[in-house]
């Protein structure tokens, strides 16, 4: 499975994780977890892989591999703060907003346009709302139980 990080065209302007939480592994526990053993340097490859020396590691696959069904996993990606750590990120639901620019983010298809971007900031969470108002998208996504704002 491939997770890319979303093209840079639109400027994101909320992305907000209600009940956010994480787990931190490091880059080794995720080498090995995913079959990479006896690798002599682990690396970021990005912000969504790691480099096991003999192969890229998708952090996103190691993370799904690893979710408990009671969580609601959102994303994977290299921890920007601790050395050498991924997070997998879990919420309840997720509010996000969205220049639209056509090329990316298409305010004319906003179902379409909030489809896509769950597969980056909410991955497995269901899509409750999708609309635009004066060039801004706004999708919210959320889990099978009531949203709390």
């Amino acid at each position: 499975m491939v997770f890319s990080l979303w093209p840079c065209f639109s400027k994101v302007l909320e992305n907000k994780a209600i009940n956010l939480s994480f787990k931190s592994y490091s880059f080794r526990q995720v080498c090995i977890a995913m079959g990479v053993k006896n690798n002599l340097l682990e690396s970021a490859s990005g912000m969504t892989a790691v480099d096991c020396t003999s192969r890229k590691v998708e952090i996103i696959d190691f993370c799904l591999k690893h979710v408990s069904e009671k969580m609601s996993f959102i994303r994977g990606r290299v921890d920007s703060l601790g050395k050498n750590k991924v997070l997998c990120e879990f919420a309840d639901s997720v509010v996000l907003k969205i220049t639209c620019d056509d090329k990316s983010v298409d305010c004319s298809k906003v179902k379409k346009s909030c489809k896509k971007l769950q597969n980056i900031f909410a991955f497995s969470l269901a899509s409750h709302h999708a609309g635009s108002k004066k060039n801004i998208l706004t999708c919210i996504y959320s889990s099978d139980h009531e949203l709390e704002f």
